[in-house]
């Protein structure tokens, strides 16, 4: 497996780094929440997300239909529900709602050839109903997601835009984030086709139901 592939990190070299990032963040907030290192995985974790915002607005841009793209993220975010109230056990939603919700805005703002006030209108009731519904990350997301798709490949404007949005979340990690996005080359890398691409989801799920069953071992 090779992460980068002539210059700059392709996308699969990106979903990888999500990916060990995500996990590292997990486990240290549901296993390791005494541990010396747990703000140091903390900050390396919050990276996560960032990435997969950014790969959700490529992802919408060269998806043949969108609309099997987001029936895909609906299904995936009602099974991930499931691992995420164990670990949870509160009213809180996991991450493939404001994914989802994120890419409506996007479709809001492209695809429904809505007036400007309207556009805007329609963002914020989709970051309201992300708040609503306590999905991870909330309204910060669902921004995010659109403003990456608004200043795409400016990045002066896009960091402007975005730095704000994650503040609550730590600077640190979202500063790599934006070091390593600009590194971008634009190619899909070396995880292709669809049960690639739903491996990456079931992952989300997976992962979780394994911190689970370890923080159950634990608590024996």
């Amino acid at each position: 497996m090779i992460l980068i592939q002539g210059k700059g990190l392709s996308g699969s070299a990106l979903k990888v780094i999500a990916l060990v990032s995500m996990t590292l963040d997990h486990i240290a907030y549901y296993l390791m929440d005494k541990s010396i290192a747990y703000d140091a995985m903390r900050t390396v974790g919050r990276m996560a997300f960032p990435i997969f915002a950014f790969l959700l607005v490529e992802g919408y841009v060269h998806t043949r239909s969108v609309r099997k793209y987001a029936l895909s993220l609906f299904g995936f975010a009602l099974v991930s529900d499931i691992p995420w109230w164990l670990l949870n056990h509160d009213n809180t939603h996991n991450v493939f709602f404001t994914l989802l919700l994120g890419l409506w805005a996007l479709m809001a703002v492209e695809r429904l050839k809505l007036t400007p006030s309207a556009q805007c209108f329609a963002v914020g009731m989709l970051a309201v109903i992300s708040t609503c519904l306590h999905a991870d990350y909330e309204w910060h997301g669902v921004f995010l997601i659109v403003f990456f798709y608004l200043f795409r490949n400016r990045w002066a404007l896009m960091a402007m835009f975005t730095v704000p949005v994650m503040e609550e979340y730590g600077m640190l990690g979202y500063i790599v984030d934006l070091t390593l996005l600009v590194a971008y080359n634009g190619e899909r890398g070396f995880i292709t086709g669809q049960y690639a691409k739903y491996g990456v989801y079931i992952f989300y799920s997976g992962h979780m139901c394994v911190i689970w069953l370890l923080w159950l071992y634990l608590q024996i």
